[in-house]
């Protein structure tokens, strides 16, 4: 499987910042109200919590729409992979399952499906081409489990990640309840 991420940090952080702000026109299209957790930074946003004297932190999701009953997105522009998958980083995965749990509130990954825009390079934004699943329902349901090559603090790794089946996300406007 060929990848053409993480070949420039800066080129990459720059478009997913663009399909950050792409999401946050939709949902303030829905009423929402908005932060982009990530946008303007040059550290992802975190979280901490205490255990005993050591501090942890957790990258925090994208994209918080405040808007009750209150839902955190990570976003990503990706196509599936020629099997029908979709994949993410373990360590991002747990961040965003420990958000959910700490929270009670959705937490989604959440995708603009760049195929069906055109291609990777292509700017349409449609919500038909957004795809959506709360991250706790993809929580032991991946397909396989693999090595992905990532951006971890701002250096490119091999870190272990998974890929689940498409089939588990839904359209967003489904998500968001927007009549066809």
């Amino acid at each position: 499987m060929s990848t053409i991420q993480c070949k420039s940090l800066q080129a990459d952080r720059g478009l997913g910042e663009y399909w950050e702000r792409e999401f946050c026109k939709l949902a303030a299209q829905q009423g929402f109200s908005i932060t982009p957790m990530q946008i303007g930074r040059t550290k992802s946003a975190q979280a901490y919590r205490q255990e005993g004297s050591a501090w942890h932190h957790l990258t925090l999701p994208d994209i918080t729409v405040w808007t009750c009953p209150g839902q955190h997105h990570e976003i990503k522009h990706k196509n599936p992979t020629q099997h029908g998958a979709f994949g993410l980083e373990k360590y991002r995965l747990d961040a965003l399952l420990w958000f959910a749990n700490e929270t009670k509130q959705d937490v989604l990954y959440t995708i603009h499906n760049h195929d069906l825009s055109g291609g990777r390079d292509k700017k349409e934004n449609n919500i038909e081409h957004w795809l959506t699943a709360k991250i706790t329902d993809l929580d032991g349901k991946h397909n396989f489990a693999c090595m992905f090559t990532s951006y971890v603090n701002g250096e490119k790794r091999k870190v272990p990640g998974f890929y689940w089946d498409m089939k588990l996300w839904q359209p967003l406007s489904e998500y968001w309840c927007i009549p066809a």
